[in-house]
């Protein structure tokens, strides 16, 4: 590798990261209805999660998810909770236990999100061949199985 490829990947990346980022800021106008880009990531592992567990997950499970405390969770848990884009739901089999969704609201969130986003690699796509868009997405994989 030469000496100025980690330049130019970590060039990449960022640019890519505040692309994203600032996707995400726009997404539903997230500041006028209050969700953080730390709350709307935490409404799309719920969302991701909660594929393999159609129920819920528990706290403690989202907490290791994110690989933060339980009670840094548990606060952002409630805040989403009051804005109705998370519910707590009781668990049949254990009652003291409490398994977290989405609410149809907060899919509905994280639907626009999804297409916003979408759109915007497709519009970084659209500049590429089909051999570099295989190539890249070749390379992006061999870097994701790394981090």
């Amino acid at each position: 590798m030469a000496n100025s490829d980690p330049a130019i990947l970590r060039k990449a990346v960022s640019s890519l990261y505040n692309a994203f980022r600032e996707s995400v800021d726009t997404i539903g106008n997230l500041a006028s209805i209050d969700v953080s880009i730390r709350q709307h990531q935490t409404m799309a592992l719920v969302c991701r999660l909660t594929e393999e567990k159609p129920n819920g997950i528990t706290l403690k499970e989202l907490a290791e998810s994110m690989k933060l405390a339980p009670a840094t969770v548990s606060e952002l848990v409630e805040s989403l909770v009051k804005k109705d884009f998370l519910q707590r739901v009781q668990n049949p089999e254990d009652r003291r236990a409490v398994q977290i969704t989405l609410t149809p609201h907060g899919q509905t969130l994280l639907d626009e999100s999804i297409k916003r986003v979408e759109g915007l690699c497709e519009k970084l796509l659209n500049g590429l061949t089909p051999a570099e868009r295989t190539a890249m997405l070749d390379a992006l994989t061999k870097i994701t199985s790394k981090l």
